[in-house]
């Protein structure tokens, strides 16, 4: 492997292995005029970006999990900690990269996927036989909490309509299937689903899950106001054939469709000088987040939290998260029914004493000493 820097970024180019991907590798870095400037093997062992090649080229992905992992490698994590040798990297190493992240505006949801990241990478390097790395450095290494407040807000009832009214016919499909089976909306779940996957007898539709940690595949109830309009898909369309399409074709992503619709509803603006995304009066909103809904929905509807991990399809703690942000609210709820105390009682007037009462004390009768017998 070459690797330098150009422009400013990190490149690399690998040439394989043995002994002629060495020495091809070795002619192209003096085609380049590159000097050695990693420090010596035996002192500090490898580069992490040596490392990070190793890694995504060894374990397995979905296509999608893999172009998503090297886009944050190439773009952010790999022009930070490329060229450091992967045992030297310490816990100070990860709050500068934190920092400098979130001096770009970065959100803390992000930066926690991007360290997920870097701490999987050395971990895998530790853990394989033979080791790459003789242990972990940031094994322990904790990273920034995650508001998750801000992270799991679903669109409110108004969103929701806003966006089905202004919704393309493929967007609605698909809006509608995440909403009423929690199914992640992606390549995977959503967009893999075609007509033989339903069992009309059962009333289910069969999910082959996203590698998320949840079961491999998850037959998933029809809601029953869902049904009707489920079926007038199937006689629209035939009993073949995707069940999210546009006219008659598969389709890969989402993405353009949804921020159009977006747009149109008026949740995302853009300003009218410059035509970029005002961020500050637009609505940050995911399609994931209908998928939210579906779970908070749920919850708050007082859901069995075992049956919904096996309709939802992921790890138990990430079903927690949304627990813990739907028992909040109704503490919240039971708090605010608890009634406010009556207001005080207005003071008694005061009064001045009467002739013979001393000031403070009530009148007292009194009465002659008998006479001793």
């Amino acid at each position: 492997m070459v690797y330098y820097r150009r422009d400013g970024k990190l490149k690399w180019e690998v040439f394989g292995r043995g002994a002629e991907a060495e020495a091809a590798a070795w002619r192209r870095q003096e085609e380049l005029g590159l000097a050695w400037t990693r420090p010596p093997r035996e002192d500090y062992g490898p580069a992490f970006v040596e490392i990070a090649e190793a890694y995504q080229a060894d374990k397995s992905f979905s296509p999608n999990s893999r172009k998503y992992l090297l886009i944050r490698l190439k773009t952010n994590i790999l022009p930070f900690f490329g060229l450091t040798p992967a045992v030297r990297i310490d816990d100070n190493d990860m709050d500068r990269y934190v920092e400098s992240r979130r001096g770009k505006g970065v959100k803390d949801a992000t930066i926690r996927r991007e360290l997920t990241d870097i701490k999987a990478i050395l971990n895998w390097a530790a853990k394989r036989r033979p080791p790459l790395l003789l242990f972990n450095p940031i094994r322990d290494y904790v990273k920034p909490a995650e508001n998750d407040l801000a992270s799991l807000q679903p669109p409110t009832d108004e969103e929701v309509g806003l966006i089905l009214a202004h919704a393309s016919s493929h967007l609605l499909r698909a809006l509608k299937l995440s909403w009423f089976l929690g199914l992640r909306p992606g390549a995977v779940e959503l967009l893999r689903l075609t007509w033989q996957s339903v069992n009309w007898t059962s009333k289910t539709i069969m999910v082959v899950s996203a590698r998320k940690g949840g079961p491999a595949a998850r037959a998933v109830p029809i809601h029953k106001d869902f049904l009707d309009e489920l079926k007038g898909w199937r006689e629209a369309d035939g009993d073949r054939g995707p069940i999210v399409h546009y006219k008659g074709k598969s389709i890969g992503k989402l993405n353009t469709t949804w921020w159009n619709t977006l747009e149109r509803a008026g949740l995302r603006v853009r300003d009218k000088k410059t035509g970029k995304i005002d961020k500050t009066a637009s609505r940050r909103l995911r399609m994931y987040d209908f998928r939210h809904r579906f779970v908070t929905s749920a919850l708050e509807a007082g859901a069995d939290m075992k049956a919904l991990f096996e309709v939802f399809g992921s790890r138990p703690e990430t079903l927690m998260r949304f627990y813990q942000h739907v028992t909040r609210d109704l503490h919240r709820q039971t708090v605010d029914k608890i009634p406010a105390p009556p207001p005080p009682a207005a003071p008694k007037a005061t009064r001045k004493p009467e002739a013979g009462q001393t000031k403070g004390k009530p009148n007292v009768v009194r009465f002659p000493r008998r006479a001793a017998r």
